[in-house]
């Protein structure tokens, strides 16, 4: 038996299933299939399973302060917004210490007393960072910034390869296809066909293209069987396996709106709703046997004794 595969293109044979949509049909492309299903899972599916808060997307960058004391958000980063802030005061053994977040109003009416550093922590500016005091760490110190990371956008099925096999020696990837597009110099990435289809190569660069093979800059990290697209995007829905049902099914609840059949729609969006609270019971409290629990990283003593032995 064949491998199950989880790709966009069955993702669209999917949706065309749920609402019943004729293959011959010409209203919807599959890039149009494409670009609603990525709708749908940034602005419906990704809201839900963070709203689990049990730690999905979760990543993080490390970044030296600088003397300014000012930190860019990462890009990436969903709604432009952070998990946690910490400063690495260790990395062998691990020892983060959580950085508090202050009120801008509390910044803006407290001033600044040099022999008081009570309210060492951070501000939020804009799309920035800030520090407080910016001289509240050294400069270079390491910050950790964990944040929700941004799914990766959805590449329609004549705009990825999966990887058939991998030369290292001469870093050639052959796929069992190669986009039309791709030339000397296009920028890709790569994501695992496993669930939970992480991205194993974030960017790569195309040196040489000669069907069905590339070659790149690196293979590493890379994996028989791993989807290689355009780089900013992906070939399966970077979301639970057990969302891609749902995730479907919303995509077909868009497509009876567009071809305009109410009462299809009505239907479809009451299956969807279904799908809804069946996911949320298999996302939710991620370890059913360690039930979590609430602490005050910035309270009690131990925010204090680590802003003491921090240097």
């Amino acid at each position: 038996m064949a491998k199950p595969q989880y790709d966009m293109e069955q993702m669209i044979l999917n949706i065309k299933r749920r609402c019943s949509v004729p293959t011959s049909q010409i209203t919807f492309t599959d890039l149009d299939f494409t670009l609603l299903c990525n709708d749908e899972m940034q602005g419906e599916v990704v809201p839900l399973i963070m709203s689990t808060r049990e730690e999905y997307f979760v990543d993080f960058v490390d970044i030296l302060s600088p003397s300014t004391g000012y930190l860019p958000i990462p890009a990436e980063a969903v709604g432009a917004k952070l998990r946690s802030v910490c400063y690495v005061q260790q990395t062998s053994p691990l020892l983060l210490i959580n950085l508090p977040r202050i009120d801008l109003d509390v910044v803006a009416g407290m001033g600044y007393n040099a022999g008081f550093n009570a309210f060492t922590g951070f501000y939020i500016q804009g799309n920035d960072l800030v520090l407080y005091p910016n001289n509240s760490v050294p400069t270079n110190t390491t910050i950790r910034l964990y944040y929700y990371k941004r799914t990766l956008v959805l590449a329609q099925p004549t705009a990825y390869g999966s990887i058939a096999a991998i030369n290292t020696g001469t870093s050639t990837l052959t796929l069992d296809f190669v986009p039309a597009l791709w030339a000397v110099d296009t920028q890709i990435n790569a994501v695992s066909s496993e669930p939970s289809f992480n991205s194993v190569s974030s960017l790569m660069t195309i040196t040489a293209v000669s069907s069905p093979s590339v070659v790149v800059d690196s293979v590493a990290g890379l994996s028989v069987g791993d989807f290689v697209s355009d780089y900013g995007y992906s070939a399966v829905p970077q979301v639970p396996l057990e969302a891609h049902g749902y995730l479907a099914q919303l995509t077909a609840v868009k497509c009876l709106e567009g071809l305009g059949d109410a009462q299809g729609m009505k239907a479809a969006q009451a299956k969807a709703d279904l799908l809804k609270t069946a996911l949320m019971v298999m996302v939710s409290q991620r370890v059913d046997g360690s039930v979590k629990k609430v602490m005050n990283p910035n309270g009690g003593l131990r925010l204090a004794a680590g802003l003491r032995r921090r240097w």
